[in-house]
């Protein structure tokens, strides 16, 4: 069996010399350099990195693709692999709890008036009667997390010990932690909108989730809520932030995902007061590596004893 790893942002090649131990009887090839991809994969049983449908072509005995990232849409997108019999994995669970802290850090840079503060300490200005009077704190504040996923589950975690009310829902049936107020369906959704005063969106993209929520979903927020786009761009629909933020019908917003990506520099997204923009860094840890070569092991292992199906392994049909 010959598996190669592509490149990727966590530079997960660095592992190879562990794995060759692990695995000798398994052939691993690193290829760094995107355009000699479409050649060295035609000999691949296994493709850890990114794909795109060109790439996908050239793979004549493909049977697993690992992805690195806990999102699949990209590879879905694919009508190739959509629809053929090569397995798919995703990284899901391994950036849950960098997406949740940095969730958490987003809206405490609001609050605790750590944004402003960076740019009156560039202008060497003390602000402590402009800020310490509208400071606020998380006790006994909504959360409503739209997606209680892996992320979704740490995020409501960390939030309760912060003394939040927690509301969610999910597409799929799941048991109600303790620390959950409500754990609903999606029929939900517009409960959860109106009730929470923070809305985090944590869920796939899929086509079912694609745009939902519009400038209507929106409207029925509170106008001192603040909505967090974490998981996928085309979920939120950015254009609909923006003019609630210009018009003051939302204190506070925040996209770490967008579409596109990168946001080009033109966009006049860059420059909506009280929007943060992140550049879809949240998943990141000094373990995110070590996570994602545990579930590549894991799989691995499967794979090689025929024991099926594999951690994380997609459906295709649910988009996740």
């Amino acid at each position: 069996m010959k598996v190669l790893f592509g490149p990727t942002i966590m530079s997960l090649e660095e592992a190879l010399g562990d794995l060759r131990e692990r695995f000798p009887a398994v052939e691993f090839e690193y290829c760094p350099q995107i355009a000699d991809l479409n050649q060295a994969i035609r000999t691949a049983d296994v493709f850890v990195g990114s794909m795109t449908e060109d790439l996908f072509q050239q793979a004549g005995r493909l049977k697993w693709i690992q992805s690195p990232s806990s999102g699949v849409d990209k590879y879905l997108s694919i009508p190739q692999l959509a629809a053929g019999d090569v397995l798919l994995t995703s990284a899901s669970g391994t950036h849950g709890p960098g997406l949740a802290e940095s969730t958490l850090g987003t809206m405490l840079a609001f609050n605790r008036g750590l944004l402003t503060s960076v740019f009156r300490q560039q202008a060497r200005q003390w602000s402590a009667g402009e800020l310490r009077p509208v400071l606020l704190e998380l006790t006994g504040m909504t959360l409503g997390i739209v997606g209680f996923g892996a992320f979704g589950q740490h995020l409501a975690e960390r939030a309760r010990a912060f003394g939040m009310h927690i509301l969610a829902i999910d597409i799929r049936p799941l048991p109600k932690p303790d620390y959950v107020s409500r754990l609903g369906t999606p029929d939900r959704l517009d409960d959860l909108l109106s009730e929470s005063d923070y809305v985090v969106v944590a869920l796939p993209l899929t086509p079912e989730t694609e745009n939902l929520i519009t400038a209507e979903k929106i409207a029925l927020m509170k106008p001192s809520a603040m909505l967090l786009a974490m998981s996928r761009g085309g979920i939120v629909d950015q254009d609909a932030v923006a003019r609630a933020l210009r018009e003051g019908r939302l204190r506070a917003a925040a996209l770490e995902v967008m579409r596109p990506e990168p946001l080009p520099a033109d966009s006049y997204l860059w420059d909506i007061e009280n929007l943060l923009i992140t550049s879809h860094i949240a998943g990141g840890t000094q373990y995110e590596r070590r996570y994602v070569i545990e579930i590549f092991c894991e799989n691995l292992d499967r794979m090689l004893a025929g024991n099926l199906p594999l951690r994380n392994q997609v459906d295709k049909d649910a988009g996740f």
